[in-house]
């Protein structure tokens, strides 16, 4: 057998821009680190060397698929995640590539964790080849309980399963004295109101003309809407479609900033309108209320998850609704902030899980 170099592969959306993903893999790599400061990781990403420079590890281009056998022959475990990997609402292309990775890695005698992710929606039609797959691996954890039912409607019984939250609650925001920059080079004045929106087939047709209206609304009361994307290359288009539809000031995060600054910028927020599932998880970890616009069904249950009963469906949307749950938002600023401050001290528990469970498999401590 080949001689072992890599400890841990993680495979996940990773280099592709996706600010929600990037968080996922600098907490999965800070906390295995924290716990084993030797530990050697590869990751699977779409832009290798950008991943190699910002992390420190070892990388492989996702899209080059003997490259990425090597790295497994090397390899003594693999991560798949976190994040909604095994779904197939993007498409059934996605989901047969991470399915295949792990079964790949299975055949190459790698262990296999899901690390942390969040399930389904599945299809008919491919609950089966989730079901040969997943009942292969050794351990997975799920960052809510909606992902649980959708395991259990895959009929997944050999692993070991439990639920323990989203690795970003770990992470760390900027200094104050940083956000406070790029609030202002983004253009924003008094009390900042996150919006951050993507494109999406269910949304309502006049789901920009909503939004919009909201939040001129917001600015009438003082507040200074700022959008905020997440994936730059998805989500500038419409926050700028957006924006155009406004009569009064808006700001906008339009260029890349690191997953510490988002956070830093989004404390200094009084609220985040979230449609992206880590804006409103990257609120939750730093007490800011949000309101959340469902897409998908893991947004519910990742708010459900965190105790908070503000969101709407996208295709739902009303100007009128949105302006007043987020304007409940604020004026119930004090009350949400501290139960936030109590829901993260055990979420955070929770995601520091993830890490001593995958060492421990690594190290044969949880037997396959």
């Amino acid at each position: 057998m080949a001689r072992k170099t890599t400890d841990i592969i993680i495979s996940g959306y990773y280099g592709l821009g996706n600010s929600g993903d990037e968080a996922l893999l600098k907490s999965i790599v800070d906390n295995l680190r924290r716990l084993d400061p030797d530990i050697k990781i590869t990751a699977l990403s779409g832009d290798a060397r950008h991943t190699r420079e910002t992390y420190g590890i070892d990388t492989v281009d996702r899209f080059a698929p003997f490259a990425v056998l090597r790295a497994m022959s090397r390899s003594k475990m693999l991560i798949s995640g976190g994040g909604s990997l095994i779904q197939d609402a993007t498409s059934t292309k996605s989901l047969i590539y991470y399915l295949a990775i792990i079964a790949a890695a299975k055949l190459m005698g790698l262990k296999v964790m899901l690390y942390a992710n969040g399930m389904g929606p599945i299809s008919d039609k491919n609950v089966s080849k989730v079901t040969r797959v997943l009942n292969k691996v050794d351990l997975i954890t799920l960052r809510e309980n909606i992902s649980m039912s959708e395991i259990r409607r895959c009929k997944v019984t050999r692993p070991r399963v439990e639920i323990t939250a989203d690795p970003a609650y770990l992470l760390e925001p900027c200094s104050r004295e940083r956000a406070a920059e790029l609030l202002k080079d983004a253009g924003a004045g008094p009390r900042p109101v996150a919006v951050s929106v993507r494109e999406w087939k269910t949304a309502g047709p006049n789901f920009e003309e909503s939004v919009a209206a909201a939040a001129d609304m917001l600015a009438r009361k003082g507040y200074t809407p700022l959008f905020f994307p997440m994936q730059l290359s998805r989500d500038l288009p419409v926050s700028r479609n957006i924006r155009e539809k406004m009569a009064e000031k808006s700001a906008i995060i339009d260029r890349e900033i690191t997953v510490s600054e988002m956070l830093g910028v989004i404390r200094e927020c009084g609220a985040v309108i979230g449609m992206r599932l880590h804006s409103l998880i990257f609120a939750s970890s730093v007490n800011v209320p949000m309101l959340g616009i469902i897409y998908d069904p893991k947004i519910k249950g990742s708010m459900e998850y965190m105790n908070q009963r503000r969101y709407i469906p996208a295709e739902r949307v009303t100007a009128e609704g949105l302006y007043e749950m987020a304007l409940d938002c604020l004026e119930h600023s004090g009350e949400i902030r501290a139960k936030l401050a109590e829901e993260n001290a055990v979420l955070r528990g929770k995601a520091e899980k993830n890490a001593v469970m995958a060492l421990e498999l690594l190290r044969g401590d949880i037997k396959a």
